[in-house]
């Protein structure tokens, strides 16, 4: 039965290329749909979809734990959390794919309830608190791994949002920095909890001796024992073998004598 199509990107050279599939996207790409469907349903009916958001230490506001990551304030507000809460989610179903799906769900749900148990009194909406969650645990998971390529990810995290930072700090009114504090909190446990997991591996192979054979009897029986073979690599592998086989002989050879 064949299988639908997907796209997919060429990773790699040689004997070490690969096909990726793009589906790593799709997640992040659908849940952004979600929320600028909320947020458009919102500006257009004026629903005041605001009130569905967390308020601090209220019984009937702990939907919003479940709800508030959806929910918008403004255009400014959605628009500067989607691009940075595609690539980072992208970036942790690609590297990380055994643990992206509950690194998203105890994002969503802790995060909220730290800001639902110590947040001051307001309304606490926005998915940046997901965003907090989301850099923390690809900083730290690179560094607590100590691998190569996710240290060149937390690095890559640094340098595009390292600015981040400041929205830990109580400087403008209307930010829930405990949003982002809870958030980073919790990417911080979860780097660590999953420490041991195994990230997605990339093929890296190298030719050795033995991926060479040196049974040359097909060849010597088709070319003779005087030959160069210059043309039989194969053509996924950027390799090709000269092989030179000729027959020695002694230099006071006798011939042989019969009695």
């Amino acid at each position: 039965m064949n299988k639908g199509k997907t796209f997919t990107i060429s990773v790699g050279k040689g004997i070490n290329k690969e096909e990726i599939s793009l589906d790593f996207m799709f997640k992040p790409f659908l849940l952004l749909l979600v929320i600028w469907f909320v947020f458009l349903l919102d500006t257009f009916f004026d629903l005041r979809m605001y009130e569905f958001g967390i308020f601090p230490q209220r019984w009937q506001s702990l939907l919003g734990v479940v709800l508030s990551p959806i929910l918008h304030g403004d255009i400014k507000h959605i628009a500067n959390n989607t691009i940075p809460l595609f690539i980072l989610l992208s970036a942790i179903y690609f590297f990380y794919p055994r643990n992206a799906k509950p690194v998203l769900w105890i994002s969503w749900i802790f995060s909220g309830l730290l800001v639902w148990i110590f947040a001051r009194e307001s309304y606490h909406i926005g998915a940046s608190g997901l965003i907090y969650a989301f850099a923390s645990f690809i900083f730290f998971s690179g560094i607590l791994r100590s691998n190569a390529n996710l240290l060149a990810l937390s690095l890559l995290i640094v340098f595009l949002y390292g600015g981040l930072v400041w929205g830990l700090a109580p400087i403008e009114e209307r930010v829930s920095y405990e949003g982002h504090i809870s958030g980073g909190i919790i990417g911080v446990i979860l780097a660590w909890y999953f420490r041991k997991s195994e990230p997605r591996t990339f093929k890296s192979q190298r030719l050795t001796l033995e991926d060479i054979s040196d049974d040359l009897s097909h060849e010597i029986e088709k070319y003779g024992q005087d030959y160069w073979m210059g043309h039989t690599a194969r053509n996924d592998y950027p390799l090709t073998i000269h092989y030179h086989i000729q027959e020695k002989k002694e230099p006071n050879e006798k011939p042989n004598s019969t009695s």
